[in-house]
């Protein structure tokens, strides 16, 4: 009978509860270890809902423990890169949220860490699914022709400060660590990645910042060339009462994909021939029970962790270009 891998689950903001929380319940390769949270109140509420785990406001308790083979990372870029670093020193295996740092250069220094190619995943959560696969072939096979014309927006962190003052007060301190492009512009940023395989030769921003509440541009824009010709229209939209809808569009001479960005649903037209992909079930809970599952499969297998820390710094590379542009130009 193959053994559980042991994880303690470290940071419980929303992402952790809604996400990976559930994925670890589900999975039964997986035996949720431990919680941890700084913030006592978070703690008691999150710890009520699996009362029968250890919960804890100390890392440095489940890092010690020999009984735990790994971690789950789901803090802010700020405090995670230090985590990750004695979690690594310590044999644990890591599966951090992204980005891993504010900035690339905090990032490039965790790549001297002891078994960090071997014990790294990093959370670009949102490249695990079947349609992103689907997305990737038709690209690489030249399916849709070239160049390619790409239209990206991400327009998830509406601003509501009555309905939801944590969650706003959580993106005002996020603006003052770095721009949305960075912090919730990644996951585009890694696809563009996975689609071209390589970074755009030319790269302009601009920005804009709509209140002077906010300590950074609150919209950040781009337009990237490929060496093919291929353009890219990428924007990330933080904070309007009311947000334009995300999408992830394809477009080449011979046809056009549309990701839908809230279920991952992909529609394929090529020379007049449609093709649906239907999404296996709800979306965050399909990526991130792939993520976990290809996680596992590191800890246990010691398959290289998908993705690791070079994937994860090409994307954040591409981010702080933008990042730069945009301040250049806002």
């Amino acid at each position: 009978m193959r053994v559980p891998v042991r994880i303690a689950l470290v940071g419980l903001g929303d992402i952790a509860v809604r996400a990976h929380l559930p994925a670890l319940l589900r999975d039964e390769r997986a035996e949720l270890a431990a919680l941890v949270e700084v913030d006592p109140a978070r703690l008691e509420v999150v710890s009520a809902l699996v009362p029968h785990v250890h919960a804890t406001g100390s890392v440095e308790d489940v890092l010690v423990d020999t009984s735990i083979d790994a971690v789950i990372l789901a803090t802010p870029a700020w405090v995670t890169p230090q985590l990750v670093r004695t979690a690594l020193e310590a044999g644990k295996y890591v599966l951090a949220e992204k980005p891993l740092a504010p900035t690339l250069a905090e990032q490039l220094e965790l790549r001297s860490l002891p078994g960090v190619s071997e014990r790294l995943q990093v959370g670009l959560t949102y490249r695990h699914h079947p349609a992103v696969d689907r997305l990737q072939e038709l690209v690489a096979s030249g399916a849709l022709g070239h160049p390619l014309y790409i239209q990206a927006s991400v327009c998830d962190e509406r601003a509501d400060p009555v309905g939801s003052p944590e969650h706003y007060a959580r993106r005002l301190r996020a603006l003052e660590h770095a721009l949305p492009v960075v912090l919730d512009g990644i996951h585009a940023c890694d696809r563009l990645n996975l689609l071209f395989g390589e970074a755009p030769v030319e790269l302009t921003g601009w920005a804009l910042t709509s209140s002077p509440d906010y300590a950074a541009p609150n919209v950040n824009g781009a337009a990237l060339t490929y060496a093919d010709g291929s353009i890219v229209r990428l924007e990330v939209v933080w904070l309007y009462p009311t947000l334009p809808p995300s999408q992830f569009v394809v477009t080449g001479p011979r046809g056009r994909a549309v990701l839908h960005p809230p279920t991952f649903e992909l529609q394929i037209e090529i020379d007049g021939e449609q093709e649906t992909v239907a999404p296996p079930g709800d979306k965050t809970a399909s990526c991130f029970a792939l993520q976990l599952e290809r996680f596992l499969s590191a800890c246990t297998e010691r398959t290289p962790p998908i993705p690791g820390l070079e994937e994860a710094l090409a994307a954040s590379e591409l981010c702080e270009r933008i990042a730069d542009a945009c301040l250049r130009r806002g």
